[in-house]
């Protein structure tokens, strides 16, 4: 899903992971967030074809969904994904990608 997005010559393999991954230094790629309980906007630290980081010290739990509007400052391209939460730490989220939708 993500390649759409990301060049594969722009990804690259991280930590033995199965999915390429594309880190977020260069700029600001931020994601406006959707839960049950909240609207906010966090910047994203990697994305992959199956997933995203993205930074956030607020409270979430593996399981809970939310939904992303994800907007690419080189190209000004947004996209919206759904997705589920997989894993909480002190950074962050990894969100994995449920719905992808096209414009």
């Amino acid at each position: 899903m993500a390649n759409y997005i990301i060049k594969n010559s722009q990804l690259r393999y991280l930590e033995g992971r199965k999915d390429a991954r594309k880190k977020f230094n260069d700029f600001l790629t931020l994601a406006e967030c959707i839960t049950e309980n909240s609207v906010f906007k966090a910047p994203i630290y990697d994305m992959s074809s199956s997933g995203v980081f993205i930074g956030t010290s607020r409270h979430f739990s593996i399981g809970q969904e939310i939904a992303m509007t994800i907007t690419f400052p080189a190209t000004e391209e947004s996209h919206m994904v759904t997705g589920e939460i997989v894993r909480v730490s002190s950074q962050g989220v990894g969100v994995n990608f449920k719905v992808f939708f096209k414009d």
